[in-house]
């Protein structure tokens, strides 16, 4: 493939200078003991999040030997949920290492590539428009007359509506995903992705940003490349904007990991955590499994060192939050008490945390020695398509 036939490695090509310039410890980072690839896959998209290059380097060297692909997919991912517009740039450039096998030996090859990767996604301002739009989109019930209008349009209108600055945007956003044939009631007959692309084109996207979610697209079958240039859409009559810096707390250890690693919707460890701090209680608690994880994923998961603000931003922020409750059967006027009540436990979350850890270190470790004594060697754990 040369150079010109693919404009992200064009685009990297013309950075190489600048990305090679890169400030990266060279001194190899030590692994985290007994971390499977779903945990290291989560630590390595939270610690970005949080700005933590030391975290990221050491989740993202391990997951780099035990399974590549999956760390190439995380990274991609990472581009457009907690990056997108903040900074196309850096999405681009994301994109385009973790797609591009020549990209990354254009940059020293997938190690070097890597740590670049990793010090200018944790640099980067975050911007998480994209998912919050997803939550919006797919959690909150359709009216009934925006479901018909919508179901009964023609292929071109859905186009059409989605280029409509006369509608409300949420009906506009809905016809690009059902358009796109991205939807879970699509059309067996849409447009397709790349029209939809042209139109977001013409509404003023960035080419750069339509070209890092095109090669996403490639690759992944769900509608976040639909969902965050029209985050851009939304973004673009606004005048002033900035970046805020939010002063979070400093994690509590588990093991050598730091707490927020434990994602309690996407990785094993985390969602057994909170089950057994749940069943610790001698009465049921006032609160569901799936309530309380989505709650504590949104206050400590999703936590961002650096993020966008626009004029839309927060609000967006704020209703994509309320939607999931919502979505796990919470009432909107219990939402603070869930948040006080997580604020307030959080020490028997800590505990049981460490002891979902230290159960799982200690089975791991046993399994090792005896395999170790046997002169067998280690497993390398399956691959699977299941996110961490």
């Amino acid at each position: 493939m040369s150079v010109r036939s693919n404009p992200l490695l064009e685009f990297l090509y013309d950075r190489i200078d600048d990305l090679a310039a890169v400030n990266i410890d060279g001194r190899p980072p030590a692994p985290f003991p007994y971390a499977d690839q779903w945990l290291l896959a989560s630590t390595v998209q939270k610690s970005i999040r949080r700005g933590d290059i030391a975290i990221a380097r050491r989740a993202g060297h391990q997951l780099l030997a035990l399974d590549r692909s999956r760390l190439w997919r995380r990274l991609m991912t990472v581009a457009l949920e907690d990056i997108g517009i903040a900074d196309i740039d850096v999405t681009a450039e994301l994109v385009a290492i973790s797609t591009l096998s020549q990209g990354r030996r254009l940059l020293g090859g997938d190690t070097y590539a890597l740590d670049i990767a990793l010090v200018r996604a944790c640099g980067a301002a975050k911007d998480r428009t994209g998912d919050h739009l997803n939550s919006i989109i797919s959690r909150e019930a359709m009216f009934d007359n925006d479901q018909a209008a919508l179901r009964t349009a023609s292929p071109s209108a859905l186009l059409a509506m989605s280029a409509s600055s006369h509608l409300p945007w949420t009906r506009r956003l809905r016809a690009a995903v059902l358009a796109s044939g991205r939807s879970d009631f699509g059309f067996r007959i849409a447009p397709g992705i790349s029209a939809v692309f042209d139109a977001l084109r013409e509404l003023g996207v960035p080419s750069l940003l339509l070209t890092a979610c095109a090669s996403y697209a490639a690759r992944q079958r769900d509608a976040l490349p639909i969902f965050v240039p029209f985050a851009w859409v939304l973004h673009t009559p606004v005048c002033t904007d900035g970046v805020v810096t939010h002063d979070l707390s400093p994690p509590e250890l588990i093991g050598e990991l730091p707490s927020y690693c434990f994602d309690p919707l996407h990785t094993r460890m985390g969602r057994r955590a909170v089950r057994l701090w749940l069943r610790s209680y001698l009465t049921i608690p006032i609160f569901g499994e799936r309530q309380v994880a989505a709650c504590l994923w949104n206050a400590e998961s999703a936590a961002c060192d650096r993020t966008l603000v626009w004029s839309m931003s927060d609000e967006l922020h704020q209703r994509a939050r309320r939607a999931d409750l919502l979505f796990k059967g919470l009432p909107a006027e219990r939402h603070a008490e869930l948040n006080a009540w997580i604020a307030r436990e959080r020490p028997t979350l800590t505990a049981a945390r460490l002891a979902v850890w230290n159960s799982a270190a200690k089975a791991l470790g046993k399994s090792a020695e005896m395999l170790e004594q046997a002169n067998l060697p280690l497993p390398v754990p399956a691959r699977s398509q299941r996110r961490g």
